[in-house]
């Protein structure tokens, strides 16, 4: 095999997971890389079962470039699925667990996906897809077994995934190169459905190989992430860079304050993952033994916060990206500038720009626009969506939606995001997807969803909402029928009742003046109604 180049400056070619997952099997093999719900597996025995799952996709018929969607929790299981696909030249689509209905169908519809891995506690979503959803699934492997399952007729077949892996058999691996496409991840829009980026496999580990240069992560290092697996920055920034160099990476089910410097504690981490809103609720928990025992020397990817780093030992590192185009902007460990996320990554061109996509001069905000200097870096665009892939990359930029500032020496300050725009819990929700879940309440005859700013520094969910005449809908009896119907992340925290929406000639929701005009004096909010959800009185977080 052709001797392998720095993790830090891969060159496209190289840009692979069998080859490097191969190499580390040999130079790493007794090392620990995993570890989940104290399990460890060593790089040997990741390669191992890796192969193993992936003469199982072989033999259900899965072919090169054919999608295969992940519906995990955080597990052993997700990265052994996700690095068989990329054996078979299959591509993987994660899949928020929390999804159901309508927003588990159509992201199965859209990436055409033909065979599913699935959780057992999740399998029950299975029976709320349509007739014609099921038939399109192939195969459905179902980790934890089937026995006792009630699953819905439909797919070509179900099996128990502990039956998928096949430790003896032809090599599973099919040759791929950097322009293949790895994977099919999916993030919100505001007018239409979730965008499926299609990411090919130099794109996927560009933005490995910046968060390798932004953390200064090395072999020595134990990397500890709460974060889930079907979101990028556990992924392509968590277990993947960890692969590259040789890392040992400790995953656990869930983001908990209350045990989080325990955990890291526990398995000796020195880099953990972290988002906007964690540290802010980290600080906010009292006092503990731990909060300086650990070994962390960083923690990614937050707002640098001085009190925080000095509370609990530990330097806050910033960079910016998209799903779209990766990490853009960062810095070299360890430098940086206090409340920026970096300079210009230097494969990328960076520019802020005006409405009419003219540079602002330095010190002013505008929005921020990026574009590849190498080939296959970049998305190779939403998948079925060519109009919105063209609105998005108009003028042969990729436009973010996000303002920021550049200063004299080249530092980018981010400043917000278009209005329309909600992120809650790290995450770009789409406005979309929850109206569209609101209005299919049989009582409700429109909604507009909009931020609403929230004390974490993210937005709150706030819908504004039309009933159909002759109705009493109320805002506790519609978030009891929202919660089996939604993801927890979707659920608003303000529901707002009113006669109708301001809507613009050509019949477009003015949600401008909505944000604009603020919560109404009857707006009915879930917190300080005391309204808890199931998952709330579960004590779930």
């Amino acid at each position: 095999m052709q001797a392998m180049h720095s993790a830090y400056t891969l060159p496209l070619e190289q840009r692979l997971l069998p080859p490097i997952l191969a190499a580390q099997a040999i130079q790493e093999r007794d090392r620990p890389y995993l570890t989940f719900e104290k399990r460890t597996w060593t790089f040997g025995e990741t390669h191992e079962t890796v192969r193993a799952v992936a003469r199982g996709l072989r033999s259900l018929g899965v072919q090169k470039r054919e999608s295969v969607a992940l519906l995990l929790h955080n597990s052993a299981d997700f990265v052994f699925s996700w690095y068989a696909c990329t054996l078979v030249g299959a591509v993987f689509v994660p899949v928020n667990p929390s999804y159901t209905g309508y927003l588990l169908e159509y992201v199965l519809g859209d990436a055409g996906v033909r065979g599913l891995i699935v959780q057992r506690d999740l399998a029950p979503a299975l029976a709320t897809l349509s007739a014609e959803a099921l038939a399109r699934l192939q195969w459905v492997a179902v980790v934890g077994g089937i026995d006792g399952l009630q699953l819905p007729p439909g797919p070509g077949r179900y099996l128990d995934y502990a039956t998928l892996p096949q430790a003896t058999g032809p090599d599973p691996e099919v040759s791929t190169d950097f322009r293949d496409l790895q994977s099919i991840m999916y993030t919100s829009g505001t007018t239409g459905p979730s965008k499926g980026v299609m990411l090919p496999n130099a794109h996927f580990f560009g933005s490995s190989m910046t968060f390798l240069r932004a953390l200064g992560l090395n072999r020595d290092d134990i990397l500890f992430t709460p974060l889930p697996l079907f979101h990028g920055l556990a992924s392509r920034l968590g277990v993947l860079p960890a692969l590259m160099v040789g890392a040992h990476a400790v995953v656990v089910d869930r983001f908990s304050a209350s045990k989080y410097w325990q955990q890291a504690t526990e398995c000796g981490a020195s880099v953990g993952h972290c988002m906007f809103t964690i540290p802010p609720i980290l600080m906010a928990q009292a006092p503990g033994p731990y909060d300086r025992a650990h070994k962390l020397r960083a923690m990614y990817n937050a707002h640098a916060d001085l009190e925080f780093e000095k509370r609990f030992n530990v330097r806050i590192v910033e960079a910016y990206g998209a799903t779209e185009t990766g990490l853009t902007i960062y810095t070299h460990w360890p430098e940086r500038k206090v409340g920026s996320c970096g300079k210009a990554h230097e494969d990328w061109e960076i520019e802020l720009v005006d409405d009419n996509d003219l540079p602002v001069p330095d010190g002013e905000a505008g929005q921020l626009v990026a574009r590849p200097k190498r080939p296959w870096i970049m998305m190779e665009g939403y998948i079925n969506k060519p109009a919105e892939t063209l609105r998005t990359a108009r003028n042969l930029w990729y436009h973010s939606g996000d303002y920021a500032r550049r200063d004299a020496d080249g530092y980018i300050f981010f400043t917000g995001r278009l209005k329309e725009h909600i992120r809650r819990r790290g995450e770009n929700l789409s406005s979309y997807e929850i109206e569209r879940v609101v209005t299919s309440h049989p009582d409700v005859a429109d909604c507009a969803a909009v931020p609403y700013p929230s004390p974490s520094g993210e937005d709150d969910i706030r819908c504004v909402i039309v009933c159909k005449q002759g109705t009493s809908l109320t805002a506790p009896a519609l978030m009891d029928w929202l919660q089996p119907n939604m993801p927890p992340a979707m659920l608003p925290r303000y529901i707002e009742f009113v006669a109708a929406l301001p809507y613009t000639p050509s019949q477009k929701v003015e949600k401008y003046r909505l944000i604009e005009d603020g919560l109404g004096v009857t707006a009915w909010d879930k917190e300080a109604a005391g309204y808890k959800t199931a998952r709330e009185l579960a004590g779930k977080k």
